[in-house]
Formats: structure tokens, sequence, C-alpha cells
């Protein structure tokens, strides 16, 4: 285990978990995994905005290259690029601003999908940009948007792995309505609200703090993890190219309010971090039973 001064308010991992991106202190690094080890090295650091006050980031798919985007309390959205063959050196690509209100999360789609960014607002909005170049994916463009209606702000956010014949699927949290699965529909070039998962009160009123969409790897039906306050609510979806029908699979219970959830590469652990500064693992037993197998404190 090693440890990085640099004070970090939020943090993401590349797909592959061997880099990591750190926002703190008014500055960005990142850090990369020693081969063969656990220890942590910082690399490099990204070209500094000034004035802005990060709450947000995630990596690109490998696919993009090394691609970084961050969100800000004023609304704006900033990309970097890092120069091929480089490994430590990294560019301003582009800010985007689109709203004035702060930027709660942010996902690139999968690979599959094509290079686009979704972004979850405080004034409810999840807005989408595209580049416009696989290739060269410099100029970036707002060119969907939806509203999670009543449910204030847009919090947290979750892109299903794609399959054939299945539409887009994006897992969206919200401050005052739960968990919400929106469809995009080509036909109409829009996206639309397919299940809201659970009602107010299995929140018990609280905003989500994060999302998580399981990989869909040889299960029948799918996973979806909701964060709010001290609880993840683990829900089975069934049916989601059609109408999805859902029940609560598991309530998991924390002693302090979570922060983030991370599925493993298969979807047979779950990882939640807490506001008390430790990660537990979840995983189900041969009964179906979700139980936490391990707790990591921080020093």
């Amino acid at each position: 285990m090693s440890c990085l001064d640099l004070g970090a308010a939020t943090a993401a991992y590349n797909d592959a978990h061997t880099r990591v991106a750190l926002a703190g202190d008014g500055r960005l690094a990142i850090a990369q995994r020693q081969p063969g080890s656990k220890r942590w090295i910082q690399q490099g650091s990204l070209p500094p905005v000034d004035g802005l006050r990060l709450t947000a980031l995630c990596w690109a798919p490998t696919e993009l290259g090394g691609m970084i985007a961050a969100g800000a309390t004023d609304g704006s959205v900033v990309l970097w690029q890092e120069a091929p063959g480089t490994g430590d050196m990294w560019r301003l690509l582009v800010t985007l601003r689109e709203a004035t209100l702060a930027v709660q999360g942010l996902a690139f789609a999968p690979a599959e999908l094509g290079p686009q960014l979704a972004v979850a607002y405080a004034d409810g909005f999840v807005r989408f940009f595209q580049a416009s170049s696989l290739l060269a994916p410099t100029t970036w463009e707002l060119h969907n948007l939806f509203r999670v209606g009543s449910g204030g702000a847009a919090t947290s956010l979750s892109w299903r792995q794609p399959e054939p014949n299945l539409p887009p699927l994006l897992l969206v949290g919200t401050a005052t309505a739960g968990a919400q699965v929106w469809m995009y529909q080509e036909r109409l070039m829009s996206w639309t609200q397919a299940a809201t998962l659970g009602s107010l009160q299995d929140y018990e009123g609280l905003p989500v703090a994060d999302v998580a969409w399981a990989p869909a790897v040889g299960r029948p039906c799918d996973i979806a993890a909701v964060a709010a306050g001290p609880v993840v609510l683990l829900w089975e979806v069934q049916g989601v190219a059609d109408g999805p029908h859902y029940h609560q699979l598991a309530r998991l219970q924390h002693a302090a309010s979570v922060w983030q959830l991370e599925w493993h590469l298969l979807g047979s652990w779950l990882a939640v971090s807490t506001e008390k500064g430790e990660v537990c693992m979840w995983r189900p037993d041969l009964s179906g039973e979700w139980l936490m197998l391990s707790r990591i404190v921080g020093s």
C-alpha cells in the first residue's frame, strides 16, 4: 500500500486499474501502479484550469487513447488528452460550458457506442457531448440531453454494457427521486425514461450518491447498485429492452454514508467506499445472500 500526498477530493481509475487521476488542492495528477506490486507513484500533472473547483473525474475507454474528463462547480466540463507514447505529457483539449450549476457526475460511453460523454448536472439535466471523430477526438459538441423530471439534481451515471439488439441504456441517480433507467431510441434520436427503481421510501428520502450497473457476464438478468446514505440497494432488472421489470435483490447496510460504488470486471464483487475512509467488499454466497467479506480501513 502507498500514500499519495495530494489532498485528493475526487479520483478515478482507468479501465485497467493501473492508473488513477486525482484532483485536489487545485491540482490534477496521475499516479501509476508499479508492475507486480501495490506501490503507486505520481506520474505527472495535468495542465490546470484557473479558477475551477473540480467535483468529478472519469477516464475515457482505452480505444480513445489517454483522455480524462472533469466536471466543476460552475458547470464547466474539461477534457485533457495524453500525447501518444509520452506516458506523462498531457494537454488541455477543450472546456465545455453548457450549464451554470455544478457537475455532479460524468461517464464516457462504452467504446462500442462511439466517442461520447454523459454529464449529470445539478440543474437536473443529463447532457451528452460527442466527438466529431473517433480517430481525432479533439472537437466535442452537445448533441443530446434530457431532464430527470421531478428528481431534482442528476447526481450520478452508469452506462450498461452494450449488447446486440439492445438500445443504449443509462442508469441515473437523482437527488429526490431515487434511480432511473433511461433508454436511447434511435428512431426518435432521443432518450426516454424506461423505469424508476423503487420508491422514495426505499431510499428513505435521501439523495442518491452513486449508481453502478454490474457487468452483464453470464447472468440471466441485470443487477443495478444504488447508494443513498449508508445503504446500497441492489436491484435485479429484467427485460431491459422492452419495459424493464425489477425487484429489490438486497439491502447492504454500512456504518457511514456511502460515497462510491465499483463492480469487479466479472460482476462477482462490489466495492463500496464510505465517508469513514473504508472500503467494504461484498459478494453473494452460494445461496445468493450478499455478505460483506472484507473491510479495508484507510490510515
